[in-house]
């Protein structure tokens, strides 16, 4: 036993001597190192500027209105030379996207960078009816607006008559 417990010392000894230098790693790069930090806070309070769900917010703004009402962005596909937008249309509407697809494309890219969207895709997915009724919120009265208002309003007599046409004015300037 002895001399199987020098034989296994002397293996080990020498396997020690032979055995090479534990690898050297380098500090990680910092787009390594910044990424373990972003990653949980890009998860917990949304995505990058270029993902599908931020774009949902600026939508309206990039595409205008018409288009907004109609259409949603789904995803984004392919890589940064030949980037695709995947949106989603109910229906006609997708037909109508298809066709105005370049202008679309232009939009996005003064939104995004230039040649940031190659193409789009649109899916079209089956019309949605909802219950309520979106509308576009009404814009405030300017200083000037609001005088005007309530001068006009200056010689009625019967508060009921004066809140139901305030209303009625406010609704009527607010829409234009």
């Amino acid at each position: 036993m002895d001399n199987s417990f020098r034989k296994k010392q002397s293996i080990s000894d020498w396997l020690n001597q032979k055995r090479g230098k534990a690898q050297y790693r380098p500090a990680p790069t910092a787009a390594v190192a910044v990424s373990k930090v972003i990653k949980p806070f890009s998860k917990k309070f949304g995505k990058g500027g270029s993902s599908a769900s931020t774009l949902t917010r600026y939508w309206p703004e990039i595409v205008g209105e018409r288009w907004a009402k109609i259409s949603k962005p789904v995803k984004f596909t392919g890589n940064h030379n030949r980037r695709t937008l995947v949106i989603s249309a109910p229906g006609a509407a997708a037909t109508l996207i298809t066709s105005a697809n370049q202008t679309i494309i232009e939009r996005l890219n003064a939104h995004f960078g230039e040649k940031y969207i190659h193409k789009i895709r649109v899916l079209q997915t089956k019309l949605i009816k909802s219950d309520k009724q979106t509308s576009i919120p009404k814009r405030g009265l300017t200083p000037n607006e609001e005088y005007k208002l309530v001068e006009g309003l200056k010689n009625i007599q019967s508060n009921e008559l004066k809140l139901a046409l305030e209303k009625l004015g406010r609704g009527v300037i607010s829409d234009d």
